[in-house]
């Protein structure tokens, strides 16, 4: 956040002014503080509170994010005009400067989503004792909770409810969920169990005066929730629980920096943990139920290659359907939704000979085919040379979910939704068998078997989380296959003999992240070191060329770059400096 900046005060004011206040406008393009002074007749001023303030001859909203004390100023300072709301509680504004500093984006844009959607003039704190929990709780979570928090390891098979009643023994408890619809389901379930439920942002006043649950999507990471007791994050797997625009904050390291300044437990939950989290709990605090055979459904990998005629310029050419597709489509009792996030063309890049997959030696991200081989994440580039067998001979892997739906139409024999982000309204119709992109997973409300067509595009992506979204859009397939009599998923792979893809058929996640670990390890990625996409023009490119050691810069676009380091205060230090000169700095992004 920029410097502090004096507010002269305006000629002729006869106001009697007290104590003074530091606040932040709700000015786009403005990352500074200011100091206002607070009239008598507002008496005290709470950190937090959003007022109104005169800048630059304009009215406008700003927080307030510090009481000023000492020495009385050389000068006179502007009053404030008004105080118009209750705002985020004080604890809440220091975390907000936290991930200010963490997340290198303005401290402005995170205090906007820790307040209230509607003005609110004033509190009445409720005298209700929080409600603990009244149900068994599990055991091991228990010991969890009382170790601090950590990682639980639920199945997507399973209900959450258990794993709640653990926290919810802890008095007032706040849950970050991925998506509304989720958050929405839980609240409605607590309160017909008799407990007193808040949904953000709809419930910001019922929450901030004290009920037993706050719970909501990802801004709930910010809600009011006086006197919490413990905080649950569900599906942290979920990247929806990382906001993509700056600042690029995720919902777990914020909810687990707040159970820390509070001093309160904090529970990750997710069917497979991503690394950042497992690396937080560690080992001892990362609990894994005993397994049973309904945690996950049935698992097929399969290999759709039908023919690989190096004279063909479309080769590697993969058969649309499988065998074991096509058996699922012509049996009429069955749903079938089959998942191809292509909506155009596939950028996978294959050998004609030996159909291995062109990927990266720096950073493992699949690559493009330009007049070399192009590595989208880190910029690295290599001859049309294939790293399995040397053969020069590659092609793109083509697919596009439009032609993709007239071929299971022919071999299906019946009529195929096709279903996108743009589909609106979907639901199960009367149709049974859907194509699209991922966002079918969401649409439908129930089915037999998912099929991923090109399971390859989604575990060769080129960016480093590429494993971890994979793993998620099987979570979401397990869920999507609750009620099913005989569920499957069938995974389409390019080489079902890879161990890379193998490893899918039988999912066992502290085997997956200890995996993950050492490749993020070896290759110096999150969380192992910070790293950040930055957009700027020359001044951007002048500090970089001065930077200091311990930071580590790649070009990957026109004025796009990417910056690593391993010291997380030299890495945030580095980064304020960058926004000071304007430079657009996303941390931890989801696409590289």
């Amino acid at each position: 956040m920029g410097a502090v900046e004096p507010s002269r005060r305006a000629e002729g004011s006869a106001q009697t002014l007290t104590v003074a206040v530091r606040v932040v406008p709700d000015v786009s393009g403005i990352d500074k503080t200011f100091d206002y002074a607070v009239p008598d007749r507002f008496g005290a001023v709470a950190i937090g509170s959003i007022v109104r303030i005169e800048l630059n001859g304009r009215r406008v909203d700003a927080w307030v994010v510090d009481q000023v004390n000492g020495e009385a100023p050389g000068y006179e300072l502007k009053p404030l005009i008004d105080v118009l709301s209750v705002g985020p509680e004080s604890d809440v504004v220091g975390l907000a400067k936290w991930c200010s500093r963490r997340f290198a984006g303005p401290l402005r844009a995170v205090l906007s989503i820790a307040s209230p959607p509607k003005r609110v003039k004033s509190l009445r704190p409720t005298s209700q004792v929080a409600r603990t929990s009244t149900r068994e709780t599990l055991v091991t979570v228990d010991a969890l909770v009382a170790r601090g928090g950590g990682v639980v390891v639920w199945p997507a098979g399973r209900a959450v409810r258990p794993v709640l009643e653990s926290a919810l023994a802890c008095g007032r408890t706040l849950v970050v969920c991925p998506g509304i619809a989720q958050a929405r389901t839980i609240a409605s379930a607590l309160r017909r169990e008799g407990l007193s439920v808040a949904f953000v942002p709809d419930d910001w006043q019922r929450a901030a005066e004290g009920v037993d649950v706050v719970v909501g999507a990802r801004s709930a990471a910010w809600a009011p929730c006086p006197d919490v007791g413990a905080i649950v994050v569900l599906d942290e797997h979920d990247e929806r629980l990382q906001d993509e625009r700056s600042p690029t904050w995720h919902a777990r390291d914020v909810a687990i920096e707040r159970a820390r300044r509070a001093g309160v437990p904090c529970v990750i939950v997710s069917p497979i943990p991503t690394v950042a989290a497992v690396e937080w709990a560690g080992p001892t605090r990362t609990v894994v139920p005993e397994p049973t055979a309904q945690d996950w459904p049935r698992i097929v990998v399969a290999d759709p290659f039908t023919s690989l005629a190096a004279s063909d310029d479309d080769a590697p050419r993969r058969g649309l359907v499988t065998s074991e597709l096509v058996a699922h489509l012509r049996d009429t009792s069955k749903v079938v939704a089959c998942v191809l996030n292509v909506k155009g063309r596939a950028r996978l890049v294959a050998c004609k000979s030996c159909r291995e997959i062109a990927r990266c030696e720096k950073c493992e991200a699949a690559m493009h085919l330009e007049d070399n081989l192009q590595c989208p994440a880190c910029g690295h580039s290599r001859p049309i040379v294939c790293s399995r067998c040397g053969a020069g001979a590659m092609a793109a892997i083509r697919r596009g979910v439009t032609r993709v739906r007239e071929e299971l139409e022919a071999a299906a024999g019946r009529p195929v939704t096709e279903v996108t982000s743009e589909t609106v309204g979907v639901g199960n119709t009367t149709s049974a068998v859907y194509v699209g992109t991922e966002a079918l997973l969401h649409r439908l409300d129930s089915a037999d078997v998912v099929a991923f067509l090109d399971f390859d595009n989604e575990v060769f992506a080129p960016t480093y989380r590429a494993g971890e979204h994979a793993w998620t859009l099987l979570v979401l397939a397990s869920r999507l296959l609750r009620g099913a009599r005989r569920p499957e998923i069938l995974l389409q792979v390019n080489d079902a003999t890879n161990p890379v893809v193998s490893r899918f058929a039988n999912p066992d996640p502290i085997a997956v992240v200890e995996a993950e670990t050492a490749t993020r390890r070896a290759l110096g990625l999150p969380p192992f070191v910070s790293l950040a996409r930055v957009d700027g023009g020359d001044a951007v490119r002048a500090m970089f060329e001065a930077a200091p050691l311990g930071i580590d810069v790649a070009t990957v676009g026109e004025e796009r770059w990417l910056v690593r380091g391993a010291d997380p205060e030299l890495f945030a230090d580095f980064c304020a400096e960058l926004r000071r000169i304007q430079a657009r700095v996303y941390v931890d992004p989801q696409r590289y």
